[in-house]
């Protein structure tokens, strides 16, 4: 394809396409990733397209195709990183002397610092609950959880800099709170 037409092509429909994927996902840094490794896409692509197909349109079905895959990904992480926090939490219990209900105990004091929103999220990420069941419960989009989880983390971090004697017992907390 010719530099000009692709320059022109993604000048034409660049916002069009943003637009879409942030409102699939909302979030801005992960819907530029995505819209630009869909114009990628279609730039490797573009000599088997037909040239009867609405480029617009077929950038919009790549970038749902993008959407629904980075979705399911991030999915399937947060399930894994839940079991691997658990198993940390159960495997170190008695390195640290301390129980289960300390750790949350800690944890407590931790979301004093969180928003409601964001306790609800973090109490209900903990009970097993996955970002769809949450967002559903709490009538807000998964990239919303997804948001506020990180924002609990950076202020539960802050935290434990801010309390170092709390930090053993948070280490756990935050290696969750990272792997998301």
């Amino acid at each position: 394809m010719p530099e000009e037409k692709f320059e022109h092509i993604f000048k034409c429909y660049y916002s069009d396409i943003y637009n879409f994927v942030y409102h699939y996902i909302m979030d801005r840094d992960d819907a530029e990733d995505l819209v630009q490794d869909v114009f990628i896409g279609f730039f490797e692509k573009y000599k088997s397209i037909p040239e009867e197909i609405n480029t617009k349109q077929y950038l919009l079905a790549m970038s749902k195709n993008r959407c629904i895959s980075f979705l399911r990904h991030k999915n399937v992480i947060d399930r894994n990183n839940l079991k691997y926090f658990e198993s940390l939490i159960f495997s170190t219990t008695s390195e640290y002397d301390t129980t289960y209900d300390d750790l949350f105990s800690k944890l407590n004091l931790a979301m004093d610092n969180l928003s409601d929103l964001q306790k609800r999220i973090v109490e209900m990420k903990l009970a097993g609950k996955s970002y769809e069941e949450i967002s559903d419960e709490l009538n807000v989009t998964h990239s919303q959880v997804h948001k506020n989880i990180k924002k609990a983390y950076s202020k539960i971090r802050s935290f434990i800099d801010k309390n170092p004697d709390e930090s053993k017992y948070l280490l756990l907390l935050y290696l969750f709170f990272h792997l998301f």
